[in-house]
């Protein structure tokens, strides 16, 4: 989901001239978020003026229907596209800065948060499964929320949660979504949970519950993305 993207676009008479990244970027995550084709991407890194309105075309046309598609839980489908649907909103006034869609774009590229539906139903399998006793299908949940936090506090990557799923789900290769496998086995769901708690410690994500739903935890992503940055005070 990563892109790329020149940082100067250059005239026909060989001029180079800088042009904002922040409006294309956030284009091109959303494009790239849902595997769209590369001449979209070309076209996204042309766009200098009415980056928002483009950008809110992106978020309604693309972005909104993957997520409505998505396997994340009705309830996080309805407030995301909610959150979503706000935000485009915003886009098409033109209120956001620069500032905040290149923080939007940092935030929605490589987004684990809405690909967590195949975290939901994995762990909803473990605890199905007469495999694990209650304190390991306590501990499966545990780690789950672990990743959230990681996901939340924009560490836990796509790298990551591919590598964490290898084995229990696979990844279409033309929207990008992870799904699980069928016949999905508890040797499976343990090695999924020893990867979780891997990547887990390795970012010092502390073992405590996690008490906000995927929506609420995507909702305070992208209040940090649109929050302003003040410069320090200078003595």
């Amino acid at each position: 989901m990563a892109i790329g993207m020149n940082k100067t676009e250059r005239g026909s008479g060989g001029d180079q001239k800088d042009v904002s990244l922040a409006p294309a970027c956030l284009i091109i995550v959303i494009i790239g978020a849902v595997c769209l084709s590369v001449g979209m991407i070309a076209l996204a890194a042309l766009m200098g003026t009415n980056a928002g309105r483009r950008a809110a075309y992106s978020v309604r046309e693309m972005l909104i229907p993957w997520v409505e598609q998505s396997s994340l839980a009705p309830t996080d489908i309805k407030n995301i596209v909610e959150r979503l649907s706000d935000l485009s909103s915003d886009m098409e006034r033109e209120e956001l800065t620069n500032d905040q869609l290149s923080r939007l774009a940092a935030r929605l590229n490589d987004s684990t948060i809405l690909q967590w539906g195949v975290v939901e139903q994995l762990n909803l399998q473990a605890h199905k499964s007469n495999g694990f006793n209650e304190d390991e299908k306590a501990d499966f949940s545990a780690e789950c929320d672990r990743w959230l936090v990681a996901a939340s506090r924009g560490k836990l990557s796509l790298q990551d949660m591919e590598f964490a799923v290898q084995n229990v789900a696979t990844k279409d290769p033309r929207s990008g979504r992870l799904s699980v496998r069928d016949n999905v086995s508890d040797e499976g769901l343990r090695e999924f949970q020893r990867r979780m708690s891997t990547i887990s410690d390795k970012f010092e994500i502390p073992k405590e519950p996690l008490n906000k739903s995927v929506s609420q935890v995507f909702s305070n992503v992208i209040d940090e993305a649109l929050k302003e940055k003040t410069a320090p005070d200078r003595k």
